[in-house]
């Protein structure tokens, strides 16, 4: 995660709260091991390789935008 990650999640902190920023992390995480995992399987990719890891991010935040008060209601 290089500085403009950190800047991302920063900005995407105060748009949607710091109760969001865990969440996406996590979810941002989930999604780059699942597009990645293929490419470390047929050995195209190995665990130096460098992954941007922006999408991911902005597509957590979608995600969390869309359904975030649903998955708080499971939680709690």
């Amino acid at each position: 995660m290089g500085l403009g990650d950190a800047k991302l999640m920063a900005g995407i902190g105060l748009l949607f709260g710091w109760q969001s920023v865990p969440f996406v992390l996590f979810v941002a995480s989930l999604l780059g091991l699942i597009f990645v995992l293929p490419s470390l399987i047929n050995k195209k990719k190995n665990l130096k390789t460098e992954i941007p890891f922006g999408p991911f991010i902005i597509s957590a935040s979608i995600i969390y935008f869309i359904f975030g008060k649903y998955l708080y209601s499971l939680i709690v």
